[in-house]
């Protein structure tokens, strides 16, 4: 038996709840970007073909891939329901929203036409609004978030370079939270901003060191990894409840299962990181 075989397993918390953790290393995760969960599967987007790799939930390699043959460098993956996942593809400055099957249903792009100001420049993540409007975080040329209605269609624009509130500097990530408010990473700021729907400015999260990826747990807990490196939870309130490290220098996209596992696209080394939940055995 190898030495490594011998060590004993690595547990983390957040919190009240404590997690083994598990590293999945593969060939096949190089160039990882992010990750999704998707029905009993997870799909990590890489930065080269093929595109989608997709595992158990257990982090077994189910050696099935996809290609996305129109992307030139994929940066987000995001589930936005239980049967639809938003792409980013960071250098054709477009997103692609993928059914369950991960084929092409419709796309947001420029036309290869990237603009400062305008949809897009470097895009990094997509998510989708409680009312089924999209919004695009234009992060590496653009400091702007972009509103799409449900048909695809620009709506507005909201966002800046700079360091004031409302503003941005790399706009990394960006979902909707428990309390229905839009969080921003604002890599460069060292924050986490909060909207309303409109991109109405409504506080922020400090203490971060270039924040990265974000997700949310059934609980309404929002996770945050960032570049120190470690991953922090807030409470809904914004209470930070528990934070922990993660384990490449980059944690550079979250997702969670269903059963509270915490899935983490973390780069240099690449890989795929678990972290499962376990029951605390201690009485008293």
């Amino acid at each position: 038996m190898s030495e490594t075989a011998k060590r004993p397993s690595a547990y983390v918390a957040l919190g009240a709840q404590r997690y083994r953790v598990t590293h999945v290393s593969d060939p096949m995760l190089s160039g990882i970007s992010d990750v999704a969960v998707i029905g009993d599967r997870i799909v990590v987007l890489r930065r080269q073909a093929p595109e989608l790799v997709m595992l158990g939930l257990d982090g077994t390699m189910l050696g099935e891939t996809a290609n996305l043959p129109q992307f030139v460098c994929g940066h987000g993956l995001r589930a936005t329901s239980a049967s639809q996942v938003a792409a980013t593809d960071m250098d054709g400055h477009k997103v692609v929203l993928l059914d369950d099957t991960l084929q092409e249903t419709a796309r947001m792009d420029c036309a290869e036409h990237p603009g400062l100001g305008r949809p897009f420049n470097h895009p990094c993540d997509c998510t989708q609004g409680p009312d089924g409007r999209y919004y695009v975080a234009d992060g590496y040329g653009n400091s702007a978030v972009h509103i799409f209605d449900p048909a695809l269609r620009h709506l507005k624009t909201f966002g800046h370079p700079g360091t004031e509130a409302g503003a941005f500097s790399t706009p990394h990530c960006l979902l909707f939270d428990s309390q229905g408010r839009l969080c921003v990473v604002d890599r460069e700021n060292n924050r986490v901003q909060l909207f309303d729907p409109e991109g109405i400015w409504l506080g922020q999260i400090k203490g971060l060191h270039k924040p990265m990826a974000l997700a949310l747990t059934s609980q309404g807990v929002l996770l945050v990894t960032d570049q120190t490196p470690r991953l922090s939870a807030y409470a809904p309130n914004g209470e930070l409840i528990g934070r922990c490290r993660t384990f490449s220098t980059y944690g550079h996209g979250l997702a969670v299962q269903d059963d509270g596992t915490i899935v983490i696209a973390e780069m240099n080394p690449d890989r795929l990181t678990l972290l499962t939940p376990v029951p605390d055995a201690r009485v008293g």
